[in-house]
């Protein structure tokens, strides 16, 4: 599996990447984005600090390697003649816990079925076993990464009213108002 060779790769010392901080530009999103209410930036500010405070607390024991920032299904290519897969977008490689690359895909499965148990299960068997489900810290990475999805259509909703309609959606997700599995358009 593609992932696994990536985050089986020696860090290099010292590391030319950055290390990957998920919460990078995540309040500028919030505060730079489409017109929301107060309450709303609000709630979305103290969902951050809250989800910051957790991951910290999470990730000291992690082991940091090599790794893409942004892996989702959108971001491999297969080649149809066969060959290895090649990762895509490459702008948020770093070093980091292998659980932020593993969490997007596990969330299509959990949050959204966008997964068959079936696929999900060919996914963990392909990445050595290991199922971010049954760790602790998967709801924290979760939200996270939901959260960012949110604030990426944030920037988007100025200027289309399909990603402010969308936003409010995710609000209402993220706030528990809407039971998973969700459904979010794509931008």
């Amino acid at each position: 599996m593609v992932l696994g060779r990536l985050h089986a790769l020696d860090v290099p010392g010292p590391p030319p990447f950055p290390v990957v901080d998920p919460f990078e530009g995540l309040i500028e999103s919030i505060d730079g984005g489409a017109a929301l209410p107060e309450d709303d930036r609000a709630w979305l500010r103290d969902l951050t600090k809250q989800l910051r405070t957790e991951y910290l607390a999470l990730t000291p024991g992690l082991p940091r390697c090599v790794i893409h920032g942004d892996a989702w299904q959108g971001n491999v290519v297969v080649p149809k003649a066969g060959g290895a897969p090649v990762l895509l977008d490459l702008d948020h490689v770093g070093i980091g816990p292998r659980e932020w690359d593993l969490v997007s895909l596990t969330v299509d499965y959990t949050d959204f079925a966008r997964l068959t148990d079936a696929d999900y299960q060919a996914f963990v068997d392909a990445y050595g076993g290991y199922d971010m489900t049954t760790w602790s810290g998967y709801r924290t990475l979760a939200t996270i990464r939901e959260l960012r999805w949110t604030a990426f259509v944030l920037g988007k909703a100025k200027t289309s009213t399909e990603a402010a309609q969308q936003v409010r959606h995710r609000l209402a997700c993220l706030r528990g108002e809407i039971e998973r599995p969700w459904s979010w358009a794509a931008f």
